[in-house]
Formats: C-alpha cells, sequence, structure tokens
C-alpha cells in the first residue's frame, strides 16, 4: 500500500490523520491517527532489489477507551484485505491519554 491510499482510507473515519505527527500548533484533541513508515523487508537478490513493500504502523491515540472506534478501524481494514497486528496499548499516564497501535 502507498502513503496516498493509506491516507485516503484513513482519512475515511472522521477523525484527524496525519503522517508521524501533527504540528504541535494545530492543537489537535483525541481521538486521531499519527500514521508512519517502517522498516521494509525488502527482496533481494543478486546485487539488486526486486520488491519493497510500504510497511505502516497506525497509531490510535484516544482519551479514552474507545472499543467502538478500534473496531471500526479493525473493519476497515478487514474491508481493504489489508492484513494487521494489533500490539499492547499503552496508556500514558502524564498525558492521561491510550495509544493502540496497528501493524500494517
Amino acid at each position: 500500500m502507498e502513503h496516498e491510499n493509506i491516507f485516503k482510507l484513513l482519512k475515511t473515519l472522521n477523525i484527524p490523520v496525519a503522517y508521524d505527527h501533527f504540528k504541535s500548533s494545530q492543537n489537535i484533541i483525541p481521538p486521531f491517527i499519527a500514521y508512519r513508515e517502517t522498516s521494509p523487508e525488502n527482496f533481494k537478490a543478486d546485487c539488486k532489489t526486486y520488491y519493497r513493500p510500504y510497511n505502516f504502523e497506525i497509531e490510535l491515540v484516544t482519551e479514552k477507551k474507545d472499543v467502538d472506534l478500534e473496531k471500526t478501524i479493525e473493519s476497515l481494514l478487514n474491508e481493504n484485505n489489508i492484513p494487521y497486528d494489533k500490539s499492547d496499548e499503552v496508556w500514558d499516564d502524564e498525558e492521561k491519554i491510550y495509544h493502540n497501535y496497528y501493524e500494517i
């Protein structure tokens, strides 16, 4: 999946979406999503790279546990045939927000 495609797909959730981070001047309030490219596992042989997949991490940030939004994200990925892994939820006690990560 390309950057443009993942951005358009995530925008259908109707919450703020940004690549990697929002500008501090934007004062975004959760829920929001930040996504970033992760290290690809290139297919290489004979001194050539034959295939370079784009892998992304999608970070959902919420002020409270939002099971419905998580299910919506998971349904969106499933409906678009995008396999994903979900990692453990992280509570940031200092900022009082939850982080949920999806790897695609």
